[in-house]
């Protein structure tokens, strides 16, 4: 009685125990890897190991494929069929058991593969590109504000403020830059620079490198005696380099520059708008960033503007924050009487990230 009941239990053993199913890929040189087939596709076999973990084989490396599991196998003619796969002792040959009954199949003749009830590698790629396609077309926002000062006594008392606030909204297909930015400082308390601008900045691509803008500018300056200055352009650009760790785009356009100035003298003149925007990431310890701006009379080319800002940004120990060292060069080649053309101002800012974008 005792020879029977263990007979049954381990009949019953065997029944309840999963047996482990395993596929198997043949290569060229001999090899037999074993594990868990999870795609064909352009080219390339997917195979989980427990030994080697995840290994991905050029197909032209490989003689046969043995499959345990069902998988479906599309081959150059367009048919799928849907099955386990059988390879001969000696991998000369290699049958397919399907509803259909029991075919013959080539790993040559194979487009793609991948295990029943699962996406197809063509099917998981299209739906992997459109979410891709929808996270880039949702607006990113970022803001960042910027700022920096000194104070001294003594001899000479100095104050010196200066600060500047950017938002951006991207996405895949334009770009809005809003900014404000001043500059104040006196010496033994009267003031000796006082300069104010902002404006707003719109692009919107036309293929994945060219795109149109158009930009808007705001500016007083009470030692330049200037009231107020408003510059509006339109044009075009282009990126010659667009990916990280280097950006390069030039805009080119015409626009409109209109000029009041204290002693009530106002001018307006049609204007070329030239600009030259560079940025490359220095590994993860800085990033360059340099911007040209050229802005001549379209009439009178000898009367124009010339701005240069050149700067390293430096993170911090906290992600958020960033140390800026740069130089601006502001050059007028017509100022007001008295004026001289060229300011220079040299800055140490702090960066703090108020939107990340993320």
């Amino acid at each position: 009685m005792n020879i029977r009941l263990s007979v049954i239990a381990g009949l019953l053993t065997f029944v309840v125990v999963p047996v482990s199913l395993a596929d198997a890929v043949y290569t060229v040189d001999g090899s037999k890897l074993v594990g868990r087939i999870e795609q064909m596709y352009k080219g390339k076999m997917t195979i989980d190991t427990k030994v080697a973990g995840k290994l991905v084989i050029d197909m032209s490396q490989i003689v046969a494929i043995e499959a345990d599991q069902s998988i479906t196998v599309e081959f150059e003619s367009g048919n799928r069929l849907v099955g386990t796969i059988v390879v001969s002792p000696d991998q000369e040959s290699a049958t397919m058991h399907t509803a259909l009954g029991d075919l013959p199949v080539e790993a040559k003749n194979m487009v793609s593969a991948w295990p029943e009830g699962k996406e197809s590698p063509v099917l998981a790629e299209v739906k992997a590109e459109a979410e891709k396609v929808r996270l880039a077309s949702i607006p990113k926002w970022t803001a960042t504000l910027e700022g920096g000062g000194s104070r001294t006594d003594g001899n000479t008392d100095t104050l010196e403020g200066r600060g500047r606030l950017d938002v951006v909204r991207k996405t895949s297909e334009d770009l809005l830059n809003f900014y404000l930015a001043g500059k104040y400082s006196e010496s033994d308390k009267l003031r000796i620079s006082n300069e104010y601008y902002g404006g707003i900045k719109y692009e919107n691509n036309i293929t994945d490198r060219r795109f149109w803008y158009a930009r808007i500018e705001l500016e007083f300056d009470e030692f330049e005696d200037l009231d107020l200055r408003t510059t509006a352009a339109a044009g075009g650009g282009y990126y010659w380099m667009k990916d990280v760790p280097q950006t390069l785009k030039t805009l080119v356009g015409f626009g409109l520059r209109n000029e009041s100035y204290n002693n009530g003298q106002t001018t307006s003149s049609a204007v070329i708008d030239f600009v030259v925007d560079y940025r490359q990431d220095l590994d993860d310890w800085a990033q360059f960033t340099h911007i040209t701006r050229y802005s001549p009379d379209f009439q009178d080319t000898g009367d124009y503007r010339l701005d240069f800002d050149t700067a390293l940004v430096f993170p911090l120990k906290k992600e958020e924050w960033k140390l800026k060292l740069g130089m601006r060069n502001e050059y007028n080649s017509r100022p007001q009487p008295g004026l001289e053309r060229l300011d220079n101002t040299f800055y140490a800012n702090i960066v703090m990230s108020l939107i990340s974008g993320k």
